[in-house]
């Protein structure tokens, strides 16, 4: 008989009152990559830091290498050959890389404090395995959601783990990254490590599991080797949506013909930053979706930064609406009708202790101010129709923005656009790390905003199949520099797999 690195029976989980694990029942074996599928708020999370410790089932058994968990002792000291890299980063902003890495267990000298140069030492080693280059003296406060990302996969390697559950792992990781950690993932499998694997990116799982377990609204739907199941079974089992149409791949997109006579209502000639944006020109007209293409690192969160104004330009010209601005910041961006939705909604587009209503008025408040008071009425007003409008499920207004999925969580993010009536959207990786339902709403929304043909956006995304579907146009970025502009249309139809070979 196999043995079951993790066996969970009949779990169930309730928060304030609504039930969200009814009766779960999971198995992974020792040495396999078990697929967790399903739409965000379906339940995997919760699930699977139940399985780590940080919340406790309500009802059921669960087993770790045959031995039944107590859930009347520590959760540390039950689990502590299991670790996890979080969806949401779990590291020290002000602490370095290294530290981060080994803050589990930092190695000290004789004097027991930190031997820096051996735990330096020791993270180059894992980092160099897993072929990621970071500057180990670098506080995590200072890196972009990739590295963060690369020192979660490493801190996790690093505790010599029996079972190790991924979260997103690759959701901010370029393709080159994600073939790398699952050279990773073979080669621990190969050391009879057990992983549960959670993901949003189908593709993946059918690459890397071994069998895939789907779970919707808090209930198992299905179990079944990767081998033995069809990807229309999977997308049915999730969704209940039989076409391909439905998991956020394709989104409809209905060509626009731009007419050659319009002018731009945002340009930019020979812009600079750093060694990350060098002499960027570009045009984007009223009604138009631009995709910007390129892999982790090429310099395409930085663009959106320097437009907007959070980097310093350093030189070159940006005109919007025909006239230029000399100093751009995100103060002048905001009143010249810019707005960026960041690539870290919990750190950058949200204020992620306060309520959904609070997070929704941030930008308008001139708008819902009386006197020296907020207008209660008019704000709650304001916010249950972007609720409505965006289908953001959220148990009332008050509700932390903490408390929701990444899918809605991201949704109120676009909300806070969309309430400025924004002219122009800067969009950064708008679909990361969430479900297909929602990344085909999302779609759906910034299709929406630009079609009156007086709005338009800028795009930026790691899965290169939603730049495809729904840009017009698409700028190929590399190194900072762009190589390539390609139009997109029924004549010249772009492919996420062409995407794939230019960047």
């Amino acid at each position: 008989m196999s043995l079951y690195a993790v066996k969970v029976q009949k779990v169930n989980k309730s928060f304030d009152g609504v039930k969200v694990l009814h009766d779960i029942d999971l198995t992974l074996k020792e040495g396999e990559v078990l697929g967790l599928v399903g739409k965000n708020g379906a339940g995997k999370s919760t699930l699977v830091k139940i399985l780590y410790g940080v919340e406790k089932s309500d009802s059921g058994d669960i087993e770790i290498f045959n031995k039944k968990l107590d859930h009347s002792k520590s959760a540390y000291f039950q689990r502590q050959n299991i670790a996890m890299i979080f969806q949401e980063f779990s590291l020290i902003p002000t602490l370095t890389v290294a530290e981060n890495i080994f803050l589990h267990d930092l190695p000290k000298n004789k004097l027991r404090f930190l031997d820096i140069k051996r735990c330096r030492k020791m993270a180059r080693g894992i980092l160099d395995s897993i072929n990621i280059d970071i500057n180990l003296n670098e506080l995590v406060e200072n890196l972009s959601v990739s590295s963060k990302q690369s020192v979660e996969i490493a801190k996790a390697l690093s505790q010599n783990c029996r079972i190790l559950i991924m979260d997103e792992p690759t959701s901010a990781l370029s393709a080159e990254q994600v073939e790398v950690l699952f050279k990773i993932i073979r080669s621990l499998k190969k050391h009879h490590v057990s992983i549960i694997y959670i993901s949003h990116n189908i593709r993946q799982v059918f690459e890397i599991c071994d069998r895939i377990t789907i779970i919707r609204d808090g209930r198992n739907i299905l179990t079944s080797s990767v081998k033995d199941t069809k990807m229309d079974t999977v997308v049915y089992s999730i969704t209940g949506a039989e076409t391909k149409e439905n998991m956020g791949y394709n989104y409809s997109r209905k060509s626009r013909k731009k007419n050659e006579n319009l002018k731009s209502i945002l340009e930019t000639q020979n812009i600079n930053f750093g060694n990350k944006v060098h002499n960027i020109s570009l045009k984007l007209y009223p009604g138009e979706i631009l995709g910007i293409a390129g892999s982790t690192g090429s310099g395409r969160t930085e663009l959106l930064e320097t437009i907007f104004g959070i980097n310093r330009l350093g030189k070159g010209s940006i005109y919007i609406k025909g006239k230029g601005v000399s100093k751009i910041s995100p103060n002048e961006a905001l009143k010249h009708g810019l707005i960026l939705v960041p690539d870290d909604r919990q750190i950058k587009g949200l204020v992620i202790i306060h309520s959904v209503l609070n997070n929704m008025i941030l930008p308008i408040l001139n708008k819902v101010m009386s006197l020296f008071f907020i207008n209660n009425k008019k704000s709650i007003n304001i916010a249950e129709h972007l609720v409505k409008k965006l289908n953001i499920k959220v148990a009332n207004l008050n509700q932390s923005a903490s408390g929701l999925s990444g899918g809605n969580q991201q949704k109120v993010v676009l909300s806070k656009a969309i309430s400025k009536e924004s002219q122009i959207l800067l969009l950064d990786d708008p679909i990361l790390g969430i479900d297909i339902e929602s990344k085909r709403e999302i779609a759906g929304i910034i299709k929406e905003y630009v079609a009156s043909g007086e709005r338009a956006a800028i795009l930026v995304s790691s899965e290169m199949d939603m730049i495809a579907d729904i840009c017009d146009r698409i700028l190929i970025l590399r190194n900072g520099e762009i190589i390539n502009e390609v139009e997109n249309n029924t004549i010249n139809r772009i492919t996420e797999e062409k995407l794939l070979t230019l960047v």
